[in-house]
């Protein structure tokens, strides 16, 4: 039987696994619902955070009576904030203009492998096994076959950015786990997540105000349901939720929920977005989950 704190964190994980996996179509909706109404990607995340925070913020200090965070506090929720809201979701938001919803999260499912890159950068005291690298060239082999057939797609400049932002993406996120996993606070997770989201909020909407997103602001209201849905489920929900889990949960657990995002992304392009699966695509997926599988089963996911 389940300790309650444990049954806890499992529904936690859950929450995160699987409704992170359909902001991959929301996002897609949000920035582009019909081809011509849109959000622009940058202002659609800096809603999205802005709103969510706001109101988780609003929720702890005015009802729960939580203090405000001191100066040096808030620093390290900024420096998160900067690195998960506006380096992970604001970029990769950006990017799936160009790339399609099931490629993006086949792509973030390699995030625990940049988590990897990314201890043995700072120097941790963890060894790249033969497994390990038996993973990571699995995941090599994924990629090429996803890729080895889109020649004439790689021709496009749009699609390149595209790719290369969910990939700065990705790396940022690793960045900012990595940072959370080794950082302490005495607040609750949602308020921590709140915290994040305000400054990263703020730093997206000047960000997007400067380059000029107003002026291609035309959302549908298929564009506003998908921003909403994005604050509840991506935002209150599944961000709470990881703030939860990444202290909760062992690290190797807690990067698993990439795999399930990838499924449930990738079947939600092809049902309502009609993106293309093939079999290629679906053997891709398989090998990149079992060699993030092969990385986490054998080194610390994070440290």
């Amino acid at each position: 039987m389940l300790k309650s704190k444990n049954l806890k964190a499992y529904l936690a994980f859950i929450a995160v696994a699987i409704f992170w996996g359909t902001t991959f179509l929301a996002i897609r909706i949000g920035i582009n619902s019909d081809g011509v109404h849109h959000f622009p990607p940058f202002l659609l995340a800096a809603f999205r955070h802005c709103i969510a925070g706001l109101l988780i913020c609003s929720y702890f200090i005015f009802y729960k009576k939580q203090p405000l965070p001191t100066l040096k506090q808030f620093k390290y929720f900024s420096i998160n904030g900067i690195l998960m809201l506006v380096g992970g979701n604001g970029i990769i938001s950006w990017g799936m203009q160009y790339v399609d919803s099931g490629l993006a999260a086949i792509l973030c499912a390699l995030t625990p492998l940049w988590i990897v890159f990314i201890n043995l950068a700072i120097g941790s005291n963890e060894k790249v096994t033969k497994v390990m690298w038996a993973g990571f060239i699995i995941c090599l082999l994924a990629q090429y076959l996803i890729f080895y057939d889109k020649i004439n797609i790689l021709s496009d400049k749009n699609y390149i950015y595209g790719l290369i932002a969910i990939i700065v993406s990705n790396i940022c996120w690793a960045f900012g786990t990595v940072f959370s996993k080794s950082s302490t606070s005495p607040f609750p997770a949602l308020y921590n997540a709140g915290l994040q989201m305000i400054p990263g909020g703020v730093i997206l909407l000047i960000f997007s105000t400067l380059t000029g997103d107003w002026n291609q602001f035309n959302p549908s209201s298929n564009s506003v349901w998908a921003l909403v849905y994005l604050i509840l489920f991506g935002s209150l929900l599944a961000y709470g939720c990881f703030m939860y889990i990444i202290k909760a949960l062992p690290a190797a657990l807690v990067s698993t929920y990439a795999y399930i995002n990838t499924i449930v992304a990738v079947i939600l392009g092809v049902v309502f977005l009609n993106e293309v699966i093939n079999a290629k695509v679906v053997i891709a997926m398989l090998l990149t989950i079992a060699g993030v599988w092969l990385v986490g089963r054998k080194g610390k996911i994070v440290k």
